[in-house]
């Protein structure tokens, strides 16, 4: 698995991972501090390696929507 993205705080990190998977690309958020923060280094957005491509255009089309 690695991170397609780092976010500053969790619910970010969940919207991914919830247009992710329901694109069908396993996901997994990673970092989680107190509350809804990400720790020190953030929260991470991780998938398997070989869905990178898939997932990055899945995150781009969820950035553009918004």
């Amino acid at each position: 698995m690695k991170a397609v993205r780092n976010y500053s705080m969790q619910y970010e990190a969940d919207l991914g991972r919830i247009a992710l998977e329901g694109a069908g690309i396993p996901a997994m958020v990673v970092g989680i501090g107190t509350g809804m923060e990400g720790g020190i280094g953030g929260v991470q957005l991780l998938v398997p390696d070989e869905r990178i491509a898939a997932a990055l255009k899945v995150l781009e089309d969820l950035e553009e929507r918004r």
